[in-house]
């Protein structure tokens, strides 16, 4: 999961993340380059940032059928303009 959390802090930048979030910036530099266990408020806001993705982010997996997608599944269909 973590691997799938720092790409999307990748995609939504820190500037994005911190202005729309209570998280400081040193938290979301050291969620997004260190080995440290992420806590459920970095989570919610990376879902509310990318509600598409919450199944992917938490599973790994996709349910397209429901509107569960990837940002790898997005770009193949052409879809990753649609943030």
């Amino acid at each position: 999961m973590q691997a799938r959390a720092r790409l999307l802090i990748d995609k939504a930048g820190f500037e994005q993340l911190i202005r729309e979030s209570d998280i400081g910036l040193v938290r979301w530099q050291t969620v997004r380059y260190k080995n440290i266990r992420m806590s459920t408020q970095e989570l919610e806001v990376l879902v509310r940032f990318y509600p598409q993705y919450a199944f992917w982010l938490a599973s790994g997996r996709i349910a397209p059928e429901i509107g569960q997608t990837s940002p790898e599944y997005d770009a193949a269909a052409g879809l990753s303009g649609q943030d």
